[in-house]
C-alpha cells in the first residue's frame, strides 16, 4: 500500500511539473507583424501613387541579439493578393533586434532591392510601452530597372513642391 502511495505520489509531481511547463509556454508572447510590400516603378525609393502592391513577395522576419548579433529567431512569409503580409512571432525578442527584409520577388522586371530601405525593424517585446501583440512593419519595395515614363510626371510635381517651400 505504500508502494502505491509512493508511485500516485511521484505520478502526482510529474503532472503538476508537466502543467507547469506547459503554462509558461501558452504565455510566451506572440505578435503579429504585418507590413506591405509594393514594386515601386518609379524608382524613387518612396511608396508613391504609382507603386503597386506585390502579391507572392517573399520576406523574412529575422531577430539577431544586440551583442553577439547571432540569429536567434527566423519566421518566413509570402505577401497576399493586396501585397500585405501577416507573420505570427513567437517569444520577447527584447535583447534582439528584429526586421523584416526581402527575400523574393514575384515580378521578373521588379527585381531590384534598394540600398536605401532594405529592412523594416519591429519591436518584439512588451518591455516597451506598448502592451498589444500587433507590430506593424514600414512599407518594403522592389524596383524596376527602368522607371515607367508617367514617373516623370510624379518628379515634376515633386520640385514644384519643393519651390514652394
Amino acid at each position: 500500500m505504500a508502494r502505491l502511495t509512493q508511485v500516485a505520489i511521484i505520478l502526482a509531481a510529474a503532472f503538476c511539473f508537466l502543467s507547469l511547463v506547459d503554462v509558461a509556454d501558452s504565455h510566451a508572447p506572440k505578435f503579429i507583424v504585418d507590413g506591405k510590400v509594393y514594386c515601386e516603378v518609379c524608382r524613387a525609393n518612396f511608396t508613391n501613387r504609382y507603386s503597386e502592391p506585390m502579391a507572392g513577395a517573399k520576406v523574412k522576419l529575422e531577430c539577431k541579439n544586440e551583442v553577439t548579433e547571432s540569429v536567434t529567431y527566423t519566421l518566413e512569409g509570402e505577401t497576399n493578393e493586396k501585397g500585405v503580409y501577416t507573420l505570427t512571432a513567437e517569444g520577447d525578442h527584447g535583447e534582439d533586434l528584429c526586421a523584416v527584409t526581402l527575400l523574393k520577388s514575384s515580378m521578373a522586371d521588379c527585381a531590384e532591392v534598394p540600398d536605401e530601405k532594405p529592412a523594416a525593424e519591429v519591436t518584439l517585446t512588451l518591455n516597451n510601452g506598448f502592451h498589444d501583440e500587433f507590430r506593424h512593419a514600414n512599407p518594403l519595395t522592389f524596383t524596376r530597372k527602368e522607371a515607367l515614363p508617367e514617373c516623370a510626371e510624379l518628379f515634376k510635381e515633386l520640385e514644384e513642391a519643393k519651390k514652394d517651400e
